[in-house]
């Protein structure tokens, strides 16, 4: 299974879960990774032991744990 997990300060935290095997799944996830990314938000492919992850411009489906971070303005 993969999860994005989205840091959205409106919304609140989300997740979005989908077997990489279910074509519907994996379309509805990609499209929406996409549109945060068109939104200005970050992703990052989460490491299963901890380790520090990496930044990403494209849906993997069979990455795991993905994590949406709206982009941060400086002040």
């Amino acid at each position: 299974m993969g999860e994005l997990k989205i840091l959205d300060p409106q919304a609140g935290d989300l997740k979005v879960r989908w077997d990489p095997d279910n074509e519907a799944e994996t379309e509805a996830a990609e499209s929406q990774f996409n549109d945060l990314i068109d939104k200005g938000f970050r992703a990052y492919a989460v490491k299963k032991n901890g380790d520090p992850g990496r930044e990403i411009k494209k849906f993997n489906p069979d990455a795991g744990a993905l994590i949406m971070v709206p982009k941060i303005v400086d002040g």
